[in-house]
């Protein structure tokens, strides 16, 4: 890959680098918010940007027919173990937190619908990929 096509890929790894960083921040100092369901749409919203920026990457192969399908599976199943991977180190490794199947589920919710909202979300950024 040269550095020219690299650059598409740097908004996913800054915001892979952010979504360990979130994770890994001890539980202790994550404010407790009194509902649930916003904690659940934070996660799917995290999960759906995660999608967006891996597909802004893949731009190139999602947009050619023959390998569009092939790279909407790669990005969900990418965004489904790498939710998965935080919610165990959460529960394993990390400092006062804990995984949750609940926080599982939202983060594959998310990156699925970031992999189908994708086609939108394109032609309203104002950016120019060909």
């Amino acid at each position: 890959m040269t550095i020219r096509l690299f650059k598409y890929y740097i908004p996913a790894i800054v915001w892979l680098v952010i979504i360990t960083v979130i994770s890994g921040f001890p539980g202790n100092h994550v404010p407790k918010l009194p509902v649930w369901q916003f904690d659940k749409l934070v996660h799917s919203v995290i999960y759906f940007v995660l999608s967006i920026c891996l597909l802004y990457g893949f731009h190139s192969q999602y947009k050619a027919e023959n390998t569009r399908l092939r790279t909407a599976v790669i990005i969900i199943i990418f965004g489904v173990f790498y939710g998965g991977f935080m919610e165990i180190l959460q529960h394993y490794i990390f400092i006062n937190r804990s995984g949750n199947w609940y926080d599982f589920i939202a983060n594959a919710i998310g990156s699925v619908l970031g992999v189908f909202i994708y086609p939108f979300v394109i032609k309203l950024l104002p950016i120019n990929r060909c």
